[in-house]
């Protein structure tokens, strides 16, 4: 029976030949995936990358879910739909949704005193229910 140091060894010259022929197995694999990729015209977002040249969203690997690609995700409804104002600069004519950074004419009006609320544009009032 092999003494301890004997089979780390083993194992350690195992890893080495496993690591050389996973690379040798990943040079002909991708030189096929190249071919044929070439070969029938696949783009990027056929396999679910963005053509950034980045994977999905956030820079995420598409997943695998029984051997096939997954397909990205739908956009939801509300991206791109305007939002109407919330805000108003009295003095200006600007105004803001509320959503995304504050711009500079906020920051300066919520600076010299004035609350968000002083700059609430009048809206229709609000339904309840049972009316």
């Amino acid at each position: 029976m092999p003494s301890y140091s004997e089979i780390i060894q083993q194992i350690s010259a195992l890893q080495k030949q496993a690591e050389r022929q996973r690379k040798e197995e990943y040079s002909s694999v991708l030189k096929t995936i190249k071919k044929q990729i070439s070969e029938f015209g696949i783009t990027p977002e056929e396999l679910g990358f963005s053509a950034t040249g980045t994977a999905g969203k956030r820079g995420r690997k598409p997943s695998l879910k029984s051997g096939k690609l997954r397909k990205p995700r739908a956009k939801r409804a509300s991206t791109g739909m305007k939002v109407a104002p919330k805000y108003k600069d009295p003095s200006t004519g600007s105004t803001w949704t509320g959503r995304g950074k504050m711009p500079k004419w906020v920051s300066a009006a919520l600076a010299s005193g004035r609350s968000l609320e002083s700059m609430l544009i009048a809206t229709a009032a609000p339904v309840t229910p049972g009316n």
